[in-house]
């Protein structure tokens, strides 16, 4: 009989992304350790196979004693997960440095004090699957999300090198890049701008940039975590796996030429607001249908790059 698979998960407070994983990781017969900064936010009633464990990422202290609990008690950790994050929206120039520090303690140093602990113990056992969840504004920012894009790029950039580093050892790495999954992203993110900005006409823009996420046929999170869950227990991971309303326009974003792409992004994220010209009018219709020819090219890309996502 083949035996249940550990699995380590951060950032699994209830109602988000990480709780629906432990849930599916748990449904398919594994040992869930649900972990979360606050273990008083992490309910799974009388699942067995879901352990609550108290983890903070921004503190190697707190990651090494979790991960030797889970060691001690389990022998082996064959899954990780690193979900944990943090939202950070607001003009790149004008959000405050202590939040941009905030966010990449949590979303980047976060993934990199945990694999450091973790992947030791993988290495031993020849064995292991390292899942980092990035998102698909690593692949393209757009306005407004300039510092949490920049984040999950930085962790799409971490795990490719993890991916090579750790592949002779046996141990694969995937990055996670949820859409639009219903989740309390918009719940928890906050626009804060300085008494001084001069980003106050765009204020409608920003709030509604934040919530982009969570509206227009949001994936439900069930849907999403089966999905996922299904591909990291793979015996071959793929590289990406990408997932989620929104995602595979957002993808392709990548590949339209960037004075396309900033066109695009600009209109549909109104930074027009600022100059007085409003949504939708700073481009011509002759630009807006380059950029659909644009698009209507990159998605031949689509197929030949199904392996690689």
């Amino acid at each position: 009989m083949a035996q249940s698979k550990v699995v380590l998960i951060t950032g699994c407070s209830d109602g988000g992304i990480g709780h629906y994983l432990a849930v599916e990781f748990a449904a398919r017969g594994c040992t869930v350790y649900a972990s979360a900064r606050n273990p008083s936010k992490i309910t799974y009633g009388d699942d067995k196979l879901i352990i609550p464990l108290e983890l903070d990422v921004t503190s190697m202290e707190s990651v090494k004693a979790a991960v030797a609990h889970v060691v001690q008690e389990a022998g082996r950790i064959d899954v990780l997960v690193n979900n944990a994050g943090v939202s950070c929206m607001g003009p790149m120039v004008e959000v405050d440095i202590e939040r941009v520090r905030q966010a990449y303690d949590t979303n980047v140093l976060g993934v990199a004090r945990v694999c450091q602990v973790v992947s030791p113990h993988m290495i031993r056992q020849r064995s292991g699957t390292i899942a980092n969840v990035g998102s698909v504004v690593g692949y393209s920012t757009t306005p407004w999300a300039g510092v949490y894009a920049s984040t999950k790029s930085a962790v799409h950039a971490m795990s490719d090198a993890m991916r090579m580093e750790l592949s002779p050892f046996n141990v694969h790495v995937t990055v996670v890049a949820p859409g639009g999954i219903k989740s309390h992203f918009a719940d928890n993110s906050e626009l804060e701008l300085p008494e001084w900005t001069n980003y106050s006409l765009a204020k409608p823009a920003i709030e509604a940039r934040i919530k982009y996420s969570q509206v227009g046929g949001v994936t439900p999170t069930d849907e999403f975590a089966a999905v996922v869950v299904g591909r990291i227990l793979a015996d071959h991971p793929s590289a990406y796996i990408t997932y989620g309303n929104h995602s595979t326009l957002t993808w392709l974003m990548y590949y339209v030429p960037p004075v396309l792409r900033d066109r695009i992004l600009a209109r549909r994220f109104n930074t027009g607001l600022l100059n007085g010209k409003g949504a939708g009018s700073s481009s011509s219709v002759s630009g807006a249908l380059k950029a659909l020819l644009a698009l209507a090219a990159a998605g031949a890309v689509v197929c030949a790059a199904k392996a690689y996502i």
